[in-house]
């Protein structure tokens, strides 16, 4: 028994399909701070489902100015509308950016221009223009989705295979129709059209229900970053850091490697408040912030766990030297807080410092005697390193 496809019934289902997804693309619009990647998803849907209802009408209406010329207008620009509403998402604002949405409309515009001039009533003309336009404008997606910085990565990697799949069927479907024009195709044309017309309108279907999964995507991985950074400096935050903690605790006690722990407090930060103003106030913390993630290791855990408190847990090997790291820090803070913003702030600051010794049984441990040894820092004059009872008492230099 044959498998076969009603073509007509297909048609009326992805109209169907796509405008629901359409309805719901623009409700979430409305719904999440007018997003406007949302509305040109949106419409994009609705006019591929215009495309095809006004094309699958030529059965019914000999009027090609309208079931051709119209029809591929709206087919067209259903691709276009996604490759806008991606650049909008990436919410880049630059003159790359500026010159692409430049590019954009130019492509539109010819693409417009092109279909009017080169159309005579022949279906297969629209049809080559408009499978090679869109297959120029899926490549141009793919390169958009390679830009995305989005974690996870699924819905992009989802995305890039539907929008290649989709342009290796418009430059298939172009070259059938070329090759035909050119009377070179000795094939059922009409049976290879029909074969990637259903591809293409399953593909269709498939990157409207995804794109809403892109977005969302990122919107988790915002507010992940919004839970988990402190939005000054972006750094961990306390909660942040007390679990990245507790994990590289565990496992230097499991793997019985070394670990440190230092907390740092900015000297006389209040003055600074009171006579620079908090303005300058926050320019000094994302300086320290800053300076900590250049002069430290990329697997090196920073926080602000308080209001000009820091915190650092380094995983240290045989050949580390916490004092030489903490004095390096020192140096480097007080170098580049000299002057901020034209400002002469002189930031330094106190560290207190703790290694993983076994009477440490949990990270809470380590923390509070790091924190006992930044306040017995302060009490000795500042801008100095001060550890705890195992590793030797240092000043700096």
């Amino acid at each position: 028994m044959g498998f076969t496809v009603h073509l007509p019934t297909l048609l009326l289902l992805s109209v169907a399909i796509n405008l629901l997804i359409g309805g719901l693309l623009w409700a979430i619009f409305k719904l999440r701070s007018r997003q406007h990647c949302f509305r040109l998803w949106a419409l994009a849907c609705m006019a591929f489902a215009a495309g095809t209802l006004i094309a699958g009408s030529r059965a019914f209406i000999d009027a090609p100015w309208i079931t051709v010329f119209l029809a591929h207008v709206f087919l067209g620009f259903s691709p276009f509308l996604v490759l806008a509403g991606l650049q909008r998402f990436s919410g880049r604002a630059s003159r790359k950016t500026r010159r692409f949405r430049q590019v954009l409309r130019f492509s539109a515009a010819s693409y417009l221009l092109i279909l009017l001039l080169s159309f005579h009533g022949d279906p297969l003309n629209a049809r080559l223009l408009t499978a090679l336009f869109s297959a120029a404008i899926f490549s141009f997606a793919v390169y958009t989705l390679s830009k995305l910085d989005t974690t996870p990565s699924l819905p992009v990697r989802i995305l890039k295979v539907l929008f290649t799949v989709h342009g290796i069927l418009m430059m298939s479907q172009a070259l059938v129709i070329g090759v035909d024009w050119l009377g070179l195709n000795q094939t059922n044309t009409g049976f290879l059209l029909r074969l990637i017309l259903i591809n293409h309108i399953l593909l269709a279907t498939a990157t409207a229900l995804a794109l809403p999964l892109l977005a969302f995507t990122q919107s988790e991985q915002r507010l992940r970053i919004m839970a988990e950074r402190d939005g000054l400096t972006g750094l961990f935050n306390r909660r942040s850091l007390f679990r990245e903690g507790i994990r590289a605790f565990d496992k230097a006690a499991q793997s019985q490697a070394q670990l440190a722990v230092l907390m740092m407090d900015l000297d006389h930060f209040k003055q600074v408040n009171d006579r620079w103003g908090h303005a300058a106030g926050d320019e000094a913390l994302r300086l320290v912030g800053r300076t900590l993630r250049h002069e430290l290791r990329d697997d090196d855990i920073i926080g602000r766990v308080g209001g000009e408190e820091f915190a650092v847990v380094l995983r240290i090997t045989g050949d580390d030297d916490v004092r030489i790291i903490t004095h390096r820090l020192l140096e480097a803070i007080a170098t580049n807080g000299q002057e901020i913003q034209g400002l002469p702030l002189y930031i330094s600051v106190s560290i207190g410092g703790v290694e993983k010794a076994d009477h440490h049984k949990t990270f809470a441990d380590m923390m509070i005697e790091a924190d006992s040894a930044l306040y017995n820092a302060k009490n000795k004059g500042r801008n100095r390193v001060e550890f705890g009872q195992l590793t030797p008492e240092t000043t700096t230099p």
